[in-house]
């Protein structure tokens, strides 16, 4: 699991470097586009400064300013340095002009570049605005070496089964007789609303054991969705609540998702609290509408004994 760096979060580690950078005293603020952005403009509000924008082409390795340049100091920011190639890139052609580095987080095993404020983080991380760079398409090109192209990080979006595409069976149904259950669950008519969802940007992520996958993708493929990859709970992990939870939320990241769609609300719930770099909904059937959910998990409570 990511350790997921929400927009709260990262407001206020950008914040704990308002000091030294006041100290500065810049005379304005320059974000590195698309990423550097949104701490950018948290900077220039914490420091009431004028934004600029500048991007970096890694293609052509070029840097353009989005706009005017300005004159003076400059704050450059950018969301975190992994390699340190693009604020190297952007601070190279600034020069001789006065230049402080910030970042939200950089990683101080792999960054050729440090910048000059920031926090320091060994841990896999995400950040809110970067979502789609976790979806398969985008983590294949990267794979390639080929530059990020948001074409490829559009929403990937995890979707339940019982529930969200069909009528689930109560669990003392399946007791009683399992194979009258199974096969009722088989001939069960879709609903006629569904999340909307791209085909191609999907995958099913069920409770369902291994042992029914081939019954799943039957019946999906009977109804018009065969061409979703169906990931079903492996052998070993449990049926209880807690361990379905847990396989859902590391399917959906093993995946890449960005969205998970889940019909049962404690569910959902559980899942937001252990993967939350998904965005999570609460998808109810019978409105054909959706919540979408944040939670974090408390502490049990204290013994008063």
């Amino acid at each position: 699991m990511p350790h997921f760096i929400s927009y709260d979060q990262a407001e206020r580690m950008v914040a704990a470097l308002m000091d030294r950078a006041a100290a500065w005293a810049p005379d304005a603020v320059v974000g590195i586009a698309r990423g550097g952005l949104v701490p950018a403009t948290m900077a220039a509000s914490l420091l009431a400064l004028p934004l600029a924008m500048v991007a970096w082409d890694r293609a052509s390795a070029t840097v353009s300013w989005l706009g005017p340049r300005p004159a003076g100091r400059l704050l450059v920011v950018d969301d975190c340095c992994a390699s340190g190639a693009t604020m190297r890139a952007v601070l190279a052609p600034l020069a001789p002009q006065p230049t402080l580095s910030l970042t939200v987080v950089y990683d101080p095993e792999t960054t050729g570049y440090v910048p000059d404020l920031s926090h320091p983080m060994r841990e896999f991380f995400r950040l809110p605005w970067e979502r789609g760079e976790a979806t398969p398409a985008a983590r294949a090109r990267r794979a390639l070496g080929e530059p990020a192209n948001r074409l490829h990080e559009a929403p990937f979006i995890g979707l339940d089964l019982d529930g969200v595409f069909l009528p689930d069976i109560a669990r003392a149904d399946y007791d009683a007789d399992l194979r009258a259950a199974l096969a009722r669950r088989q001939e069960l008519a879709p609903f006629a609303a569904l999340p909307d969802f791209a085909p191609e940007r999907a995958v099913v992520i069920t409770g369902r054991p291994e042992s029914d996958h081939a019954m799943t993708q039957t019946w999906l493929a009977r109804h018009g969705h065969g061409a979703l990859p169906v990931q079903s709970r492996p052998d070993g992990i449990g049926n209880d609540l807690e361990a379905v939870t847990r396989y859902k939320a590391a399917a959906a990241t093993r995946w890449g998702c960005t969205h998970y769609v889940e019909s049962e609300p404690e569910q959902a719930i559980r899942i937001a609290a252990l993967a939350p770099h998904l965005l999570v909904s609460w998808w109810s059937a019978e409105e054909a509408r959706h919540w979408v959910l944040g939670a974090a998990r408390g502490l049990p409570p204290t013994d008063r004994r």
